[in-house]
């Protein structure tokens, strides 16, 4: 069997439009109101340690901090930075109703398929233990005591996580998004992860805190460590903060997995076969498995920067605030929008990644723009990779937005934006050099850029709001062998959307 096959025949069979049929499962209702997932996973029994609520905005300002521009400072962690670092990528920020709650990043169908664990060893004020994030009561579940990094550092292949003050770890619930998406749901769980880390790395790099991502490890070892069963919720991605330093290196120790159940996730949660087995079929098994993966040579991938020019007339508006007033923009004016919305933007959100699977100064990814109206800019399909979007096809405005919304399975927003961005990988390149695992770092690192390039639109004034996709369409249109990730509509909002309130006070919303 050729590598990879089990994830193109996913792929070919979750594509939208033409061609995709996912095999399906019997009785599966979607959207059905009485097995609705449970928005948030909490573990019975459990003691709650609160984090610390006063967390004003005083990072760096968000467009220094989102061009690179921060030289890292190795804060101390504390339960203070911890708290940042939670609140702003995975916290409640806004709610509506009585059940309707939204996340400081922005999730597919807002339904946040992602939880996350701290394994503190070095942070000041908390013990040493395993937690389990609970962004309801902005607080961290005690799950086990005991210093948990070295056993994580077994798992990664990779010393260094038991030497860095604290570790996370975010897992995939892929029911929470599949009981509306279905099998193409899976997809989702690694945007989500991207855009939730592109907050996480935007607070990091804007206090000066070095962190690292990891997305190759044993994940039936992460998962054990975790208490998880690997197919319900399985390892993500192990995120490590601060410098490893020698003191905190140590060897892993038989530790006790945690003792508190978890609550149910739905009356009757459906597991999708074609999931499992995708997501079994790029699992590591051993750390040997881990280092050979993490080593593997993938011929041609483009060139990505660590830093960008920052834009003079961005303000010092902290990365922080930005977050709070992030949200995903539901209407957009066809009016020209200023050049720094395309330039900087991009330029911003398609930086390298700090990720063990992305070699240095490099990127999976190609960017197919279609851009409607931008200052400076004609009308038409352009591809930005390894520098400046370069035009492909001139086309009159018009065309180019009914195409876009086309493309978008005719949502509006694909067309009323300024532009649109197509993130792509090669999934033969991907493929061919890092096996089934590759597709997951390929729509992580798409998550990741469309996380920064929101971010980076509203630093600007503007918005920006993640969309669904004709898969071959998108391929076709820009004559290209690579396939659509993920599809971002950036543009001029129609409306201003009110800040999110802090933690523990999100900001009730009436409309």
């Amino acid at each position: 069997m050729r590598t990879g096959e089990v994830t193109r025949l996913y792929h070919h069979q979750t594509n939208q439009c033409r061609g995709g049929r996912p095999p399906g499962v019997p009785g599966f209702l979607p959207m059905d109101p009485n097995n609705r997932p449970q928005p948030f996973k909490r573990h019975l029994g459990t003691p709650v340690h609160p984090l610390p609520r006063d967390l004003p905005p005083t990072g760096a300002p968000a467009a220094v901090t989102l061009s690179g521009r921060i030289p890292p400072s190795d804060p101390t962690i504390d339960g203070e930075l911890l708290a940042r670092l939670l609140f702003y990528s995975a916290g409640v920020t806004r709610t509506a109703g009585d059940d309707l709650w939204f996340r400081a990043a922005p999730s597919a169908g807002n339904l946040h398929p992602l939880e996350v664990y701290a394994l503190a060893g070095e942070v000041a004020g908390l013990d040493a233990g395993l937690y389990h994030f609970a962004p309801e009561v902005f607080g961290l579940e005690a799950l086990a005591a005991g210093d948990h990094r070295p056993a994580l550092a077994d798992a990664t292949a990779d010393p260094d996580v038991a030497a860095s003050p604290l570790a996370l770890v975010v897992t995939g619930l892929p029911w929470r998004t599949a009981w509306k998406y279905a099998e193409r749901g899976w997809r989702h769980v690694y945007w989500d992860a991207g855009t939730m880390l592109a907050n996480l790395l935007a607070v990091a790099e804007g206090h000066g805190l070095p962190v690292r991502v990891r997305l190759g490890f044993v994940d039936a070892a992460v998962s054990r460590l975790l208490g998880v069963d690997g197919v319900t919720e399985f390892p993500v991605a192990v995120i490590t903060c601060g410098r490893p330093t020698a003191t905190g290196a140590a060897e892993p120790v038989e530790l006790p997995p945690p003792q508190f159940p978890p609550t149910p996730l739905s009356p009757a949660p459906v597991d999708f076969p074609l999931v499992i087995r995708v997501q079994q079929a790029g699992e590591l098994t051993t750390g040997d498995d881990v280092t050979r993966w993490r080593a593997a040579a993938v011929a041609g991938l483009p060139r990505a920067t660590d830093t960008v020019d920052a834009p003079v007339a961005a303000g010092s508006e902290p990365i922080e605030s930005v977050i709070l007033r992030r949200g995903s923009t539901r209407r957009m004016r066809r009016q020209v929008a200023p050049a720094e919305l395309l330039h900087w933007a991009m330029s911003a959100a398609t930086r390298a990644v700090p990720a063990d699977a992305i070699p240095t100064g490099t990127t999976l990814l190609s960017h197919e723009v279609a851009v409607h109206a931008v200052d400076g800019t004609e009308p038409g399909l352009y591809q930005q990779v390894d520098g400046p979007p370069q035009l492909r096809r001139p086309a009159p405005e018009p065309e180019v937005r009914t195409l876009s919304q086309r493309l978008c399975i005719d949502q509006p927003l694909g067309g009323d934006s300024a532009y649109t961005d197509f993130a792509c990988a090669d999934l033969d390149q991907v493929l061919d050099g890092y096996g089934e695992r590759g597709y997951r770092v390929a729509q992580f690192e798409a998550g990741v850029a469309a996380g920064r390039l929101q971010l980076a639109a509203f630093t600007l004034g503007h918005g920006g709001t993640g969309l669904t996709f004709c898969d071959q369409d998108v391929s076709d249109a820009f004559d290209t062998r690579a396939a659509c990730m993920l599809a971002i509509a950036i543009g001029l909002p129609a409306y201003r959307p009110k800040p999110g309130g802090p933690p523990g006070r999100p900001r009730r919303l009436t409309r």
